[in-house]
């Protein structure tokens, strides 16, 4: 539901507005939708081997909305056109506001499938180490003793980490959180820079 709210606008936005990402991004995020579901709809406990999977096809992801925001700034410091129409500030706006949409999505999804040992390890009775520490779990009385993170916990830390370029209620305490948080916000940092610089540009005085 998370990854098809993220292709959705990018395949319906009209061509005349499109400046990326480039539909082989949709096609990509498409394909990992629907091994997902199949893994979903498969009968019976859901096999060890799918949680690297979903975490190969996460990260796919993340390297497609990368190579996207790479592409997009390429285009705006080369001061190109595409398909022959000038890179105007609708267009640029509307670009921006697609990836950004998909950095948060994208890494909500890596950081709730990562985050102590995804979902079942988060059920499990013994919970592995944590890869962020929440607010909730540190003061007594604020949350219940077996209050687990979801899904929307991990969709307001990326999101935060999109605006913010930092943590902000919630700690990151593993390496590979802090990695995925810092590369979040570099995708992030190039097109609000360069991008939001050029629709400064362009706009009239």
């Amino acid at each position: 539901m998370a990854v098809s709210a993220v292709i959705l606008p990018q395949v319906l936005v009209p061509a005349r507005n499109r400046v990326g990402p480039p539909l082989l991004v949709p096609l990509v995020e498409g394909v990992a939708v629907l091994v997902l579901l199949l893994i979903a709809l498969r009968p019976g406990p859901v096999p060890r081997a799918a949680r690297s999977l979903a975490l190969g096809l996460f990260g796919l992801l993340a390297a497609a909305n990368a190579f996207a925001a790479g592409r997009l700034v390429l285009l705006v410091l080369d001061d190109g056109a595409v398909d022959g129409v000038a890179l105007t500030a609708g267009r640029l706006l509307v670009a921006a506001g697609l990836l950004l949409l998909a950095n948060v999505v994208t890494f909500a999804l890596l950081y709730w499938q990562v985050d102590g040992g995804g979902p079942a390890g988060r059920a499990a009775q013994q919970p592995p180490y944590p890869d962020f520490q929440f607010p909730q779990t540190v003061p007594q009385g604020v949350a219940p003793p077996d209050w687990r993170p979801h899904f929307g916990d991990h969709l307001y830390v990326a999101f935060t980490n999109v605006v913010a370029l930092s943590p902000t209620d919630t700690v990151p305490l593993t390496l590979r959180v802090k990695g995925l948080m810092a590369l979040q916000s570099a995708i992030s940092l190039s097109v609000l820079v360069v991008v939001l610089s050029r629709v400064i540009n362009i706009l009239p005085a």
